[in-house]
């Protein structure tokens, strides 16, 4: 075979091409413990430079876990983590960052009143790099047109989309130099048009051989992007190997193993009603401020009828997050009208909305979904703990119940009911915050990105639920980033853009390519 043979044979046979026989990154028998539960049990994985290496898992799965002893963050129990074939010690955040090792978390660390460059500066200089915030708006400013990323050095924090947020923590480990970036499910707020511009970033990373370990729970996404994919079920590893030799079916099966049953598709019924019912939530020219005084709601008019799921669309940053806090009473109203149940609720207290049946799953689920410090079971009852108290005492006993019914009915991973929320998985804290405000006797869900962050049947569980609510009855508004979301469950579409409504079509009518067209403006350009 002549030298023109092998090479084609090599470019034949890709995740064999140019590998080096040491890889970049090699974790070996990790384990970790959490009292009783087992996050990691003998984990081992080969990391290559000039790779996207995808971690695929269920919630609860124990990628996180490897992300963070990786980052140096977590101490693993047993095993150890070589670079380019030297046994290294991770005991902090900054060794993983001395050694090119950058994690980007799954909720942005970040300082809201401050300005992009602030934060930057900020972070890198308690990490002990000497930096200026002038300094740092050059490096912003080049690298966000070198890899064609939208954010500006003084825009502030606070009102920044979660995505816009995300692409801070990227910034930040851009100009760390990061050889090594772990991403941790960096795609579960984007639009299919900004997780293909995140993907573009990512192959321009790779090519300037660096290493990007990818976690995610969506396995089109992992097979979309990645070069090799390992899968974890309970903190095992139950396969690794290069994409080419992975389909969908057997992805699915690995993640769920005997749950496989869980994820077969959801049949959705969306009725026809003889009588037009009630409406439950009416806004009407609503105009809202963001944290800086601008407008970012214009004049929005809505209705959601009972028994019905109006989804609002939209890339993120274009109002949705200012519509929903001023609906739930977390933001003033400068002009318009809230009224929830027959009752204007303009400018009132989040109780007012509470008392008049609205229940709340919040896009932002740390800041406003949960208690961290409190339990789990504490967590469950934070809105309706009058029914299980007496006088001036609660029944815990009840309250144990109650929680453990609802941990299992949603298959929430914890050590306890007593268990702290904080420390919970990202994905199993949002179905603890679903399955509180949808067991309540509720008229009207706002659901702003309920299935953030969750693995395919927790994702089908949600819908179900949502469903299942609508059917008995309550009107719900669902705004998600998610297009397929949207379309799979709402019985009206609206699209926002620039903070107005821009698209209104009901179901049967609907175009998919006029919706992504109304999300980016274009609609009637």
């Amino acid at each position: 075979m002549n030298d023109v043979e092998v090479n084609k044979s090599l470019f034949l046979n890709a995740h064999n091409l140019s590998r080096p026989t040491i890889p970049l990154l090699r974790v070996k028998g990790i384990s970790k413990r959490f009292g009783n539960v087992i996050a990691l049990d003998d984990v081992s994985l080969d990391i290559y430079d000039g790779e996207i290496h995808a971690l695929l898992g269920e919630n609860g799965a124990g990628k996180t876990t490897l992300a963070n002893i990786l980052y140096g963050i977590y101490q693993p129990d047993s095993g150890y983590i070589e670079l380019s074939g030297r046994k290294i010690k991770l005991g902090t955040p900054q060794d993983a960052i001395s050694y090119g090792i950058v994690l980007v978390q799954q909720y942005p660390m970040l300082i809201d009143k401050m300005t992009v460059a602030e934060n930057l500066a900020l972070s890198i200089k308690d990490l002990g790099y000497l930096s200026s915030v002038r300094k740092i708006y050059g490096l912003i400013r080049e690298i966000s047109i070198k890899y064609d990323i939208s954010l500006e050095p003084e825009m502030i924090v606070s009102n920044l989309s979660f995505s816009e947020k995300q692409y801070v923590e990227l910034l930040r480990a851009l100009i760390l130099n990061a050889k090594i970036l772990i991403l941790d499910e960096p795609t579960t707020m984007l639009t299919t048009y900004e997780r293909r511009k995140l993907f573009v970033i990512l192959r321009k990373l790779i090519d300037e051989g660096r290493a990007v370990v990818l976690i995610t729970h969506k396995v089109s996404e992992a097979l979309e992007v990645s070069d090799r994919i390992t899968v974890l079920r309970r903190g095992a590893v139950v396969s690794s190997r290069p994409k080419s030799e992975y389909d969908y079916n057997e992805l699915v099966k690995l993640i769920m193993g005997s749950n496989v049953n869980d994820v077969t598709p959801v049949k959705y019924i969306h009725r026809q009603r003889s009588a037009p019912p009630e409406d439950v939530l009416v806004i009407k020219e609503l105009n809202v401020a963001n944290d800086i005084g601008l407008i970012a709601v214009r004049n929005v008019s809505l209705s959601v009828k009972a028994g019905e799921i109006v989804g609002i669309a939209g890339v993120s940053g274009n109002g949705q997050k200012e519509l929903a806090e001023a609906i739930v009473g977390l933001r003033r109203v400068r002009s318009g009208r809230i009224v929830l149940s027959g009752v204007d609720v303009t400018n009132k207290e989040p109780y007012e909305r509470i008392k008049n049946g609205l229940a709340y799953i919040p896009e932002d689920r740390l800041k406003y979904g949960i208690v961290g410090e409190m339990s789990v079971a504490e967590n469950f009852i934070l809105k309706n703990y009058k029914a299980f108290s007496k006088l001036l005492f609660i029944n815990m006993r009840k309250v144990m119940d109650f929680a453990s019914k609802n941990i299992d009915l949603y298959h929430i991973v914890t050590r306890s009911p007593l268990e702290r929320a904080k420390v919970l998985s990202g994905g199993n804290i949002q179905k603890l915050i679903v399955s509180r405000e949808l067991g309540l006797n509720t008229k009207v869900v706002l659901a702003h990105n309920p299935t953030l962050g969750l693995d395919i049947a927790s994702a089908k569980l949600v819908h179900n639920e949502l469903l299942n609510v609508r059917d008995r009855g309550a009107g719900i508004l669902l705004i998600s980033e998610d297009l397929d979301e949207v379309i799979k469950l709402s019985d009206r579409i609206l699209v926002m853009y620039r903070g107005s409504i821009v698209y209104d079509v009901s179901r049967d009518k609907l175009s998919i390519g006029d919706i992504e067209k109304a999300m980016l403006g274009l609609l009637n350009a």
